[in-house]
């Protein structure tokens, strides 16, 4: 039995796909992978197979986080597709039109839901996808108390009381996409949109949001682990270094800072203490 973990298989602008398991339960926070071979390859890299899988939560509708291959995969194991109500549409128009299969499609608003022994209460983010961006509170009521792992992968800032979301979590994973001097030295025409307030979140903007979450804590996450770092603009030795030098600064240069690999499965994270596999 695996103990409440998360384990991101990839996560990059090439692909994400998070495996998040407790007491029995699978379940996939998306699927970008662009091929079905490439998607089968990852979940064995967790020991898991699509059988084993639950659901697939969609955090929003650009390819690396959901992709047709994903679609077809869970038509054909009837693994359900958990989606934003507002979302469906151009979901239909985007991915379902792109796959020559689909399986179970299932909505969420803005209230907490269930899949399996896992609770999900979803929260908008600032991202320029089309519809809406979420990111997500996953919890479960465990050793006597709530065990939170909060997650946003894609988001332009940290405003708008979204650090709330974070706070008091067990397990914190957090978009900390590029450096700002790689960034303006880059040759590629969407620096602008990147540095956006939706589009994505760099280094020293994801140490301060951090920062803050701690200062607003009763408890400190056992762990933070950055995502979606840029190929172009960014290192994970770069964004872990960057991240905890300003949380050293704010006093809390003890809490374990890991950067989630793009390629290849990164360590599977605990929320609880001696948890394993």
């Amino acid at each position: 039995m695996i103990s409440f973990s998360v384990k991101p298989l990839r996560s990059g602008s090439s692909g994400n796909l998070t495996l998040v398991e407790h007491a029995g339960t699978s379940l996939l926070v998306d699927a970008g992978l662009p091929s079905q071979r490439g998607l089968a390859a990852a979940l064995s890299d967790a020991a898991v197979t699509w059988d084993d899988i639950d659901a697939v939560l969609v955090s929003h509708l650009h390819g690396d986080h959901i992709h047709p291959s994903a679609v077809a995969c869970c038509a054909r194991h009837e693994v359900p597709i958990l989606l934003h109500e507002r979302n469906v549409r151009a979901f239909s128009r985007r991915i379902l039109s792109r796959s020559a299969l689909s399986g179970p499609l299932r909505t969420f608003g803005g209230e907490p839901f269930s899949v399996g022994s896992i609770g999900v209460r979803p929260f908008a983010v600032p991202h320029d996808a089309e519809g809406v961006t979420c990111g997500f509170l996953l919890y479960a009521a465990t050793g006597g108390r709530e065990v939170r792992v909060a997650m946003a992968t894609d988001l332009g800032n940290g405003g708008n009381g979204l650090f709330e979301r974070f706070v008091d979590s067990d397990l914190i994973l957090i978009e900390s996409n590029y450096d700002p001097l790689m960034l303006s030295g880059s040759r590629r025409l969407d620096r602008a949109r990147v540095d956006s307030d939706v589009g994505h979140l760099s280094n020293e903007q994801a140490g301060k949001f951090l920062a803050r979450v701690m200062q607003e804590s009763r408890k400190l996450p056992r762990a933070v682990v950055l995502c979606h770092l840029s190929a172009d603009h960014n290192t994970p030795a770069l964004a872990t270094a960057t991240v905890r030098g300003i949380l050293s600064r704010y006093g809390f240069g003890d809490i374990p800072v890991h950067a989630a690999r793009r390629d290849g499965p990164s360590p599977r994270f605990h929320a609880l203490e001696g948890g394993k596999k």
